[in-house]
């Protein structure tokens, strides 16, 4: 080989640097039989950036053509037959890139492809609503928020809107295996262990295989009732390392007297971990909206409590009734780290005998 001879060739600043300008001798690639709509590409996610930004080191600006669709759902900008099409559309551009859409059977690597594809795609519906689930809850916390405070929320719209958007990408998933002579099915999520993937009680609850503090939801296959929302909370504070929060102290004089001096204060206290409190709201039949709270005691071990026991609706509306209570006895609430797979000693200290 001769090698390139630069004399042949005019120098060209680029923002990269100086370099040889070598486009007469470019080939130009037949249209439409590469995709060149993305040039860096993280499979695991599906995840594109320019190669611009990429020669740059600037990550900041790698996005999933799936955020789009799945955030325009979320918002009611979009319907479920609109995210089927629009799952199908990229599912088509991810297997074929920019040429036309080919006929026939696909190859085993478009069937793992799509089927990744999906995986992802259910992944990103639920981890979007998980996370407007958690940023809406975050507003409820009374007083001040730190690292020794447990809190759990609940909104059964979300839950509605992730099933919708799963329903609509299988459905387009389906719908391409049958156009390319093929099938699809939906994974056991649940029975592999994948419970970010399965729906979205399992998202919002945590992976029970894994260190993880919010397991407050006992069946993730319980339905809730619609217009639904409940909220807990514990309190805490952040203390001095090693130093206890005295909540009472119990002394017997010489006569044998018993004399219990209590330190914590009425009601919900969001200083005290040994205090919780929790709230449901939800919707009759009739459409009037109804609200209950209860504030209680956590005990020394901050163990579960099912909410069905702090909370109940009204006998009333008895087919309402029954499904809320289902629900709420699906729920529970512990003290904070009472989950992690090493116990937290609570800085809380009860003298009394």
């Amino acid at each position: 080989m001769n090698g390139v001879n630069p004399s042949n060739y005019p120098v060209m600043q680029s923002p990269y640097g100086t370099h040889l300008d070598i486009s007469k001798d470019l080939q130009k690639v037949p249209a439409n039989s590469v995709n060149t709509d993305s040039f860096v590409r993280f499979d695991s996610n599906f995840s594109y950036i320019t190669m611009e930004d990429a020669l740059r080191g600037d990550f900041s600006a790698v996005k999933s053509p799936m955020d789009a669709p799945i955030n325009a759902f979320m918002d009611g900008k979009l319907s479920e037959t609109e995210l089927q099409a629009e799952y199908e559309r990229l599912l088509k551009k991810e297997l074929f890139g920019s040429a036309e859409n080919p006929t026939g059977p696909l190859t085993d690597t478009q069937k793992e492809t799509a089927s990744r594809f999906y995986d992802v795609f259910r992944q990103k519906i639920l981890a979007a609503a998980v996370e407007r689930n958690n940023a809406e809850g975050q507003r409820y916390i009374t007083g001040e928020e730190n690292a020794q405070r447990g809190w759990s929320y609940y909104n059964a719209d979300y839950y509605y809107a992730s099933e919708s958007a799963i329903s609509a990408i299988t459905a387009g998933a389906q719908a391409m295996a049958q156009e390319h002579d093929s099938t699809f099915t939906v994974p056991d999520y649940l029975a592999n262990g994948e419970t970010h993937r399965y729906n979205f009680n399992s998202a919002l609850a945590g992976d029970p295989f894994i260190v993880s503090e919010n397991h407050f939801i006992l069946d993730p296959d319980v339905v809730p009732p619609k217009q639904f929302q409940w909220f807990y909370e514990t309190g805490g504070k952040v203390t001095a390392e090693g130093s206890i929060q005295i909540t009472s102290f119990a002394e017997v004089d010489a006569n044998g007297n018993k004399t219990v001096t209590d330190y914590t204060t009425d009601g919900f206290d969001p200083t005290d971990s040994f205090k919780g409190r929790t709230w449901v709201l939800w919707t009759d039949e009739s459409g009037t909206e109804h609200r209950q709270e209860a504030e209680f005691r956590l005990d020394a071990q901050g163990k579960p409590r099912k909410v069905s026991d702090l909370l109940s609706p009204s006998k009333q509306e008895p087919e309402s009734a029954s499904l809320l209570n289902r629900f709420l006895s699906n729920l529970q609430c512990a003290a904070k780290g009472y989950f992690e797979r090493f116990a937290v000693i609570s800085p809380n200290l009860d003298l009394r005998i």
